[in-house]
């Protein structure tokens, strides 16, 4: 081809021009999914089935969906470039003295391929969706046999540790079932990044609240699906640091910061949370189609707290304003609530592996009480005894307490903040066990 520099240029800006339109259609195109309230959604729908869709938007984020929350969902698919006929060669005339080749034999490879086998052509696989139902605390039909305290029964570590058991079972949703009265505030950022960035990318992730105070709130929040059992209850996330001393000043500011952040990634009205964590007055409007307006002041028709008192939400106000999406007392109960028909109980590995870590730490947080007691009356013993020998005996008996506390707050350094027996109490200890040998 002989092309002069006019010509050479036209053919690469329509080359360019050419890869762009390919390049810039490969890019548009998305599935797209629009829910009940107008909402559309593009990405790519990695599973329909089972009453679940899972679509993957453009930024990697996985939405849960059910089909009763979605209108209508138009997948686009890119269309195979048309070949054009390639020619045949022409065959050459038979010899007068050749026969004439007898036509192929028609085989398996050269039949046309059957309809139904066909990927598009085929239906729905349908299976149940896989469902497991995780304890955050001891139900209450555990009859209070342990604590439910976050960061000490109620593990993020452990909750971490679960996924791969949740994957390795083929669960669709996990349902954090709530049930404790708080904890320490320092795991409450752990469980964030925990929630977020591993349960909501890779399952549907709802929390059921039997009782969800303090900390057991805050923790949670960064879940977007929030259900209520019939007498259930959240709020009153009052901080607290040392002997019960509410939390103010820098300290207060943070913990406010970090639950304002927490609920844009449950997308809840920050002013839910304010309003139980300090002394301000929240109120709402409801519109004729159900949208809650909120008010960090007594502005709006319904009250909901003045402001004298901390915020706490029973079952019916939590679904009245839209908090949560629904009540429900028995797991078969909620499943329906939340819009699947059909279900399977899963993930009973990772259950069991949450319920005996809540079991285990609640051994241990007995036994260093218990060991804290030994230690106790050993010291006091000691110090009370003049026999130089017998004093010996007590001070071995506290000095292997003392040890045996020491290993266990290793196992979880959450319960030297449960007991104050920091590092520098045990070096106290220590030096107070050393004067009395010298006695």
């Amino acid at each position: 081809m002989n092309l002069n520099r006019h010509g050479f240029k036209s053919l690469v800006l329509a080359l360019v021009a050419g890869m762009t339109v390919m390049f810039s259609a490969a890019q548009a195109l998305a599935d797209r999914v629009v829910l009940n309230d107008g909402t559309v959604l593009e990405g790519t729908v990695e599973r329909d089935e089972g009453g679940i869709v899972i679509l993957v938007l453009k930024n990697g984020e996985r939405k849960f969906l059910t089909k009763g929350e979605i209108k209508s969902i138009t997948k686009d698919e890119p269309s195979k470039p048309v070949e054009a006929p390639k020619a045949e060669p022409k065959p050459e005339a038979p010899k007068a003295d050749e026969p004439k080749p007898a036509a192929p034999a028609e085989t398996p490879a050269t039949k046309p391929a059957d309809k139904k086998d066909g990927p598009a052509a085929r239906a729905l696989t349908g299976r149940p969706t896989r469902v497991a139902v995780l304890n955050f605390g001891a139900p209450s039909d555990w009859q209070g046999k342990i604590d439910d305290t976050v960061g000490i029964q109620i593990s993020a570590a452990a909750w971490a540790d679960a996924v791969p058991m949740l994957e390795k079972d083929k669960v669709d949703v996990v349902v954090v079932r709530i049930n404790s009265g708080g904890g320490l505030l320092l795991e409450m950022d752990r469980f964030h990044k925990v929630f977020e960035n591993q349960y909501k990318k890779k399952f549907r992730t709802v929390a059921w609240v039997e009782s969800a105070i303090s900390c057991a709130a805050m923790s949670p929040w960064v879940i977007e699906e929030f259900y209520m059992m019939p007498e259930g209850n959240i709020g009153a996330c009052t901080g607290w640091s040392g002997n019960l001393v509410a939390m103010k000043g820098i300290e207060l500011e943070e913990v406010l910061v970090m639950m304002e952040n927490a609920s844009r990634l449950g997308k809840h009205d920050y002013r839910i949370m304010r309003a139980m964590q300090i002394l301000e007055p929240l109120s709402a409007n409801v519109d004729e189609d159900g949208n809650v307006t909120w008010f960090q002041d007594l502005s709006g028709k319904h009250v909901l707290n003045d402001g004298k008192t901390i915020l706490t939400f029973n079952a019916k106000d939590a679904v009245r304003f839209k908090f949560a999406k629904g009540i429900a007392a028995t797991k078969e109960d909620l499943v329906k609530v939340m819009g699947l028909n059909e279900v399977e109980w899963a993930g009973k590995e990772a259950s069991d592996f949450l319920d005996r870590n809540m079991r285990e730490s609640d051994r241990t947080q007995k036994r260093i009480t218990e060991l804290q007691t030994k230690y106790q009356l050993a010291l006091n013993a000691a110090r009370q005894l003049q026999d130089r020998q017998l004093r010996g005996q007590e001070i071995g008996k506290a000095r292997q307490a003392l040890n045996e506390m020491k290993r266990w707050i290793n196992v979880n350094p959450n319960f030297a903040l449960m007991t104050g027996m920091t590092p520098e109490w045990f070096s106290q200890q220590e030096e107070i066990l050393k004067e009395l040998m010298r006695r």
